[in-house]
């Protein structure tokens, strides 16, 4: 992963695929979306996106298999809504990577969920 210089979170990541051997993306990159209306990729970010991978992975064929653009909610500042309202447990690992904290998101929930 790379970070932005400008903002400090995410820019371009990159995670192994068992299928394709590498999947590369822009982080919070592209304009807003409707998610019931489907938009194919900006060519513009693909482009972005092909031009990391062969800079950073000399090594790897950057011209994509497959582009999909990523639909996720999130929140203004990115962090997770974990929290308790009075007897309620409200938890939202937004952002568009909370699937990788899953088990530290899990273990919050039920602690909070267990006071």
């Amino acid at each position: 992963m790379d970070l932005d210089a400008e903002t400090g979170g995410h820019g371009m990541y990159s995670l192994y695929d068992p299928v394709h051997g590498l999947k590369a993306g822009a982080h919070h990159a592209g304009a807003d979306a409707d998610p019931d209306t489907e938009q194919p990729p900006d060519p513009a970010i693909v482009e972005r996106i092909a031009s990391w991978v062969s800079e950073r992975f000399p090594d790897v064929d950057p011209e994509p298999v497959e582009v999909h653009s990523c639909l996720y909610t999130t929140t203004a500042d990115e962090h997770f809504v974990l929290e308790r309202r009075g007897r309620v447990v409200v938890g939202s690992a937004c952002s568009g990577h909370g699937f990788k904290f899953a088990p530290a998101v899990g273990r919050r929930l039920a602690a909070l969920a267990l006071e």
